[in-house]
């Protein structure tokens, strides 16, 4: 059975992934940009997606720990 440590570890991993996950998404839009000559500069609006799309997730990996600590 799943403990409430065990949870709340899981969670903290999930949110170390995430981001790592930005870093890594970032880094690879910027680096298709730079191969495929599309802008010379890096776009403001696709940081911002990347950004959001992390965002999005992060706050639901919050809002599992809230529940969880409700739950303790």
């Amino acid at each position: 059975m799943t403990t409430y440590d065990d949870l709340l570890r899981e969670l903290a991993e999930s949110e170390k992934e995430a981001l790592e996950l930005q870093g890594r998404i970032t880094e690879l839009t910027e680096r298709v940009y730079r191969a495929s000559r599309v802008a010379a500069h890096w776009d403001r609006s696709l940081s911002g997606k990347i950004t959001g799309l992390c965002y999005g997730l992060l706050a639901h990996l919050e809002e599992l720990k809230r529940l969880l600590k409700e739950e303790a």
